[in-house]
């Protein structure tokens, strides 16, 4: 049997995946910060413990987005089916029926949950409890929870559900094509915050390239804040011992010693979060849920990590 992301992206392993997650990355982080106390092992300790911070987030940022994208290609087809169900019903077909003879057709993602309520029917679950069952996994959708609470108030009230399911499809559809265009409109924003990000970058490794000769010639005499001090000279301060956490990722990331540890991890941390929250606020700007943005951070966190390896 093949792995199925989606199936293991799921929200009935969300909960058990992110406690494992967090409790690793506490795990640690407990770790980190005893070796960081070691003066031989500080910057070892160091790296542990913001490898830890990212143990105990990534897992979460990777579930929002997956179940965002799932949610969201199953919005898609939710107006076709609610029009294909209302169809089936018109036909004379009970309620029971016309949900079978939906399992024929593909929905795409839609087609398991689907699966799941005619297995359900098929056990003798009257078919309201299989429709409130059906929208409690569904709840994490809103336009697909909302949808199921009205149709199932139509049920409950006598109303004719039927028409209820072809307005709702109908409704819906504007909903996503309304979605789409402000989607499409945005995409200017996105190229824009991709366009910010890339001369960030840019500007971080010409400074780095700029100041790091002068830094080491012993033209520029710099202390921790940036002021001008003539008894010590930029080659006489210990950057690292004065700022441990920034240079513990020299090592790893084989970014040098000294002053040029320090100034490149500088650069490349600050490079580093630039993108990554340039990332979310492009999935913010364009689909209107910063679980979107879990894409858009990672391709611009891959890029500032492979420029620097290559240029910095």
């Amino acid at each position: 049997m093949g792995f199925d992301i989606n199936t293991f992206f799921r929200h009935e392993n969300e909960k058990l995946f992110k406690k494992g997650s967090l409790i690793t990355g506490i795990l640690f982080i407990i770790f980190g910060l005893f070796l960081a106390f070691n003066p031989i092992f500080q910057s070892l300790g160091i790296f542990i413990l913001f490898l830890g911070a990212i143990i105990s987030v990534v897992p979460s940022s990777l579930y929002a987005y997956f179940n965002f994208s799932k949610y969201n290609r199953m919005e898609e087809q939710f107006p076709r089916f609610l029009r294909d169900f209302a169809e089936a019903k018109k036909s004379g077909m009970t309620f029971q029926d016309a949900l079978r003879s939906r399992m024929n057709t593909d929905y795409g993602e839609l087609n398991s949950e689907i699966a799941k309520s005619v297995h359900q029917l098929s056990w003798g679950m009257p078919f309201v409890q299989v429709m409130t069952s059906m929208a409690d996994r569904l709840k994490y959708s809103s336009i697909m929870r909302r949808s199921f609470t009205i149709i199932l108030e139509a049920f409950n009230a006598g109303g004719d559900v039927t028409e209820v399911m072809d307005d709702l499809s109908t409704d819906i559809k504007a909903i996503k094509e309304l979605h789409d265009e402000r989607k499409a409109d945005m995409s200017q924003q996105v190229i824009m915050m991709y366009f910010i990000s890339f001369l960030f970058l840019v500007i971080a490794l010409m400074m780095y390239n700029i100041m790091m000769p002068l830094v080491s010639s012993g033209l520029m005499d710099v202390n921790l804040f940036g002021a001008s001090d003539s008894s010590a000279s930029s080659s006489e301060i210990e950057y690292c011992s004065m700022v441990p956490f920034v240079c513990s990722i020299c090592v790893p990331f084989g970014f040098g010693e000294g002053q040029l540890c320090y100034f490149e991890a500088l650069f490349f941390l600050m490079a580093l979060i630039q993108a990554i929250t340039s990332g979310f606020m492009c999935g913010e700007i364009s689909e209107g849920s910063a679980a979107a943005g879990v894409k858009h951070a990672l391709f611009l966190s891959v890029v500032a990590f492979v420029v620097f390896m290559i240029f910095g």
